[in-house]
């Protein structure tokens, strides 16, 4: 390839890196620890949920039927259920919902909303839907999922963001295998103990192509699944059904619309709640659909997750006879492999499939994806300040260095401060809505450490940073074990296997950074006192 192509390659690489660089370790480094809101950081943050909840066939029928007799016939064409025994809500919710005729003559969904306390099946609220929906209630689980998808700038601004991230991300890993032709025989070259510069190059093409399948896994799903419900969905309906993109989404997904037949017959959804968790003990049931609940017509669609399939499977029972009919993926109505496809895009990309080893897989390679765009504007730094004609002022490049320090380092130690954070709100707030708190915990912390680069030496402003990180999670596990009694010692008696699990997790994270705090400020190039004061010096002189 002409050198003039390898210019302009290289100037295309850097200029993605520079502008999307900080967002996109924004977005990978929650990803990392998105990974883990369903169940675990869930059940973590929730105390009723901690201990596993059996299933309770029977009593989840009766409520269903009492309910039913509430909201009457015109709400029962469709009753969605989510199963307390999945752990991944705080509570169990129930859904009824039909179709109706606006003002305006077109069909619109209406729906009551109720959710009940997950093991004695007691009534908590009742919402109608729209204002269910519109009123999240967030915690620490569901804070951390949403920031990860849209930042918490919603749809459409939110999603079209972390898609377009996505595809810069695509960007920069074609262009940096372009770019960097003599990298595969670089693969075992890892020069740590030798200047700072050459660690950061190393470490980012170590980095970048030994993970390089991962780091497009996760650009290419993460693109689309940013851009699927903002552009493509709207695109496709459009094409394909006059703009109808609830016919679209009923076309393809696997549950088809209710078809009614107004003859009565009632729905067996014990037996059959009974009947998929013997016939499936690999699967962990977590949505129940009923289409037609109580009519001759009822069909009834459980969804669950723990097989083979990666998008997890649904399997199709007759309503009214128990029958069981036949197992499915989540697009199972699509034949060939485009079905395929779109059942993996969601697993593919956060690691949901194959249990807590993947997951923690996952989560490694993620925080590697995050490196990439930091190591990448960490070598355009030093270089652009040892460079003898640098493209920008000194001034630039260290201002550029401290924002990079304050809004990278800030996510982390925000992320963090989440932990005690949703323990000391579980104590002091319990049963109320943590959403406002969670938000203002976050984003002043964040804004905190922001500004901390500007107003001492970033140096300095890194230790802290770092220090104040491990200090958080080191904090967490005897938090945890005075506030709500969960700990190693009484795991047995408590079931609390996956808290006290996330606990020990965190510890051991702490331990470690405080642990590595010398080592890591020591390094060659690194933050010596006379570095330090060489630099304070040439800053002076700027």
């Amino acid at each position: 390839m002409k050198s003039f192509t390898i210019k302009k390659l290289y100037q295309l690489h850097s200029w993605v890196g520079l502008i999307t660089g900080i967002l996109l370790f924004i977005i990978a480094f929650s990803g990392s620890v998105a990974v883990f809101t369903l169940p675990e950081l869930k059940i973590w943050a929730n105390d009723e949920i901690r201990a596993p909840i059996q299933s309770n066939s029977q009593g989840l029928e009766q409520l269903i039927d009492e309910y039913s007799s509430k909201v009457g016939p015109e709400y029962l064409e469709e009753v969605h259920i989510r199963l307390p025994s999945s752990r991944v809500s705080q509570s169990s919710r129930v859904i009824f919902e039909g179709h109706f005729e606006n003002d305006k003559g077109k069909e619109e969904h209406k729906g009551i909303v109720y959710e009940f306390h997950p093991e004695t099946l007691e009534e908590l609220t009742k919402t109608d839907m729209d204002t269910f929906f519109e009123q999240d209630k967030l915690d620490i689980s569901t804070f951390l999922a949403h920031f990860h998808a849209d930042l918490h700038l919603g749809n459409p601004l939110g999603l079209i963001l972390t898609g377009l991230l996505g595809l810069t991300l695509m960007v920069s890993i074609v262009t940096g295998l372009f770019i960097h032709r003599k990298i595969l025989a670089q693969l075992f070259t890892f020069r740590i103990r030798k200047t700072f510069s050459l660690m950061l190059t190393d470490g980012h093409k170590v980095m970048s192509v030994w993970a390089v399948l991962f780091h497009s896994t996760i650009a290419f799903t993460g693109a689309f699944l940013g851009l699927a419900t903002v552009i493509l969905v709207p695109a496709a309906a459009y094409v394909s059904f006059n703009g109808d993109q609830e016919k679209l989404l009923e076309t393809f997904t696997a549950i088809p619309p209710a078809v009614i037949s107004h003859v009565e017959q009632p729905t067996q959804l014990s037996n059959i709640l009974e009947h998929s968790e013997k016939s499936r003990p690999d699967l962990t049931f977590r949505d129940i659909a009923i289409m037609g609940y109580g009519d001759k017509n009822a069909m009834i669609y459980i969804y669950g997750t723990g097989s083979d399939q990666m998008g997890g499977e649904t399997l199709v029972y007759n309503g009214v006879t128990g029958e069981y009919i036949k197992s499915q993926a989540r697009f199972g109505r699509l034949e060939g492999v485009t079905g395929k496809i779109l059942d993996a895009m969601f697993p593919l990309h956060y690691g949901n499939f194959g249990g807590v080893l993947v997951k923690a897989i996952w989560s490694i390679l993620g925080m590697i994806t995050a490196l990439l765009p930091i190591t990448g504007l960490m070598l355009w730094i030093e270089r652009g300040l040892n460079s003898q004609q640098p493209n920008h002022s000194r001034r630039t490049y260290q201002n550029f260095n401290k924002l990079l320090i304050g809004s990278c380092g800030g996510i982390v130690l925000a992320t963090s401060a989440l932990f005690p954070t949703q323990l000391i709100l579980n104590k002091v707030m319990h049963g109320l809505d943590h959403t406002s708190a969670i938000f203002n915990v976050f984003f002043s912390v964040w804004l905190i450490a922001l500004l901390i680069p500007f107003l001492v030496h970033y140096k300095k402003a890194i230790k802290a940073i770092y220090l104040m990180i491990a200090a958080l999670l080191t904090l967490v596990m005897p938090m945890d074990a005075v506030l709500t009694s969960s700990h190693i010692f009484n795991v047995f008696e408590t079931q609390h296997f996956v808290s006290v699990s996330v606990d020990w997790v965190l510890l051991f994270l702490g331990l470690l950074m405080l642990f590595s705090y010398k080592k890591l400020f020591s390094l060659p190039g690194g933050d010596s006192k006379d570095s330090e004061q060489d630099e304070t010096l040439t800053e002076e002189k700027a």
